[in-house]
């Protein structure tokens, strides 16, 4: 018995669309071994897969097709409470045999941590790591958090550094950092860093442009993982880790659109992370989380 098969438990579906047989699939990882401020990531894609059946599955921008029609649902991978190493080599699997299935997948996770798991998994599949995209109001690339812990929400980036070497790793929207962190990514000979500051005195044009240049200039797999507290916590309050003066919905889907539309058929995998039902007024992000993921599906070539 596979991986998939093994540690993939299937209950209610996205948006109501079929399980996985030809489209994107969709795999939920409820990861919440690390969390260090306000729990509750692990509680996410079951709330989203419950509540989205209720939604219209309308993109922010009609492109004239159904982006239901292209995806379809993997179920939840099944962790191991607390045991961060162990299940981030489980997701690797899983991601693994996905990518080998279905050439690309969207996580819904779950804690950042995630990420690694998912990086190893399209190295190891691809033979090779492109570029890393870190869409996030934190840089998640500390040496420990808490100290004495290597492995952990905060300083996952510094292991996909080590474990898989990107070729490039672009940082897009950090607005709260410890300066050591902060040294470290601008010390690598590989990054570029936009903060939330930089990201919004750039035209849209200027941002697609910048996007573009970087993405062609370097070559293999594209990996695009997106926290959801790079959002301004006016709409996005159900996050662990809320930092003020975030991005709005309309300079998030900027970003997005531009790296999934210059980054097409390279784009293999998308994670979209940390947001956390239980921290959430009345279900009030949830709204921006589901047409986040209807966003990506609708730019995803």
């Amino acid at each position: 018995m596979d991986s998939l098969d093994f540690y993939v438990n299937t209950l209610n579906t996205f948006f109501g669309i079929s399980r996985c047989g030809s489209g994107v699939p969709i795999l939920g990882i409820p990861m919440e071994d690390t969390v260090s401020f306000r729990p509750g990531t692990r509680f996410a894609p079951g709330v989203i897969r419950q509540w989205s059946q209720y939604f219209e599955f309308t993109p922010s921008i009609d492109l004239g097709f159904d982006v239901l029609s292209k995806a379809c649902d993997l179920g939840d991978v099944s962790l191991l409470q607390g045991l961060v190493d162990r299940n981030v080599e489980r997701i690797k699997a899983v991601v693994n045999e996905a990518l080998s299935r279905w050439g690309r997948v969207i996580s819904i996770g779950g804690e950042h941590t995630l990420s690694l798991g998912t990086a190893r998994a399209l190295s190891e599949n691809r033979g090779s790591y492109g570029i890393y995209v870190h869409v996030d109001a934190h840089l998640d690339s500390r040496e420990e958090w808490p100290i004495g812990q290597p492995l952990s929400h905060a300083t996952f980036v510094r292991h996909i550094v080590r474990d898989v070497k990107p070729q490039l790793l672009i940082f897009l929207g950090p607005r709260s950092y410890d300066p050591e962190e902060l040294t470290f990514v601008k010390d690598l000979e590989n990054s570029v860093l936009l903060t939330t500051k930089d990201l919004r005195l750039m035209s849209k044009y200027e941002l697609r442009m910048w996007v573009r240049e970087l993405l062609d200039s370097y070559s293999g797999p594209i990996h695009l993982s997106i926290d959801v507290d790079v959002l301004d916590p006016s709409i996005m309050p159900g996050v662990g880790n809320p930092e003020g003066l975030g991005l709005s919905y309309g300079e998030l889907l900027r970003v997005v659109e531009a790296v999934l539309d210059h980054g097409g058929s390279r784009v293999r995998v998308v994670d979209l992370v940390e947001y956390s039902p239980p921290n959430d007024p009345n279900l009030m992000s949830l709204p921006v989380v589901i047409k986040l993921i209807l966003d990506v599906l609708n730019y995803l070539t």
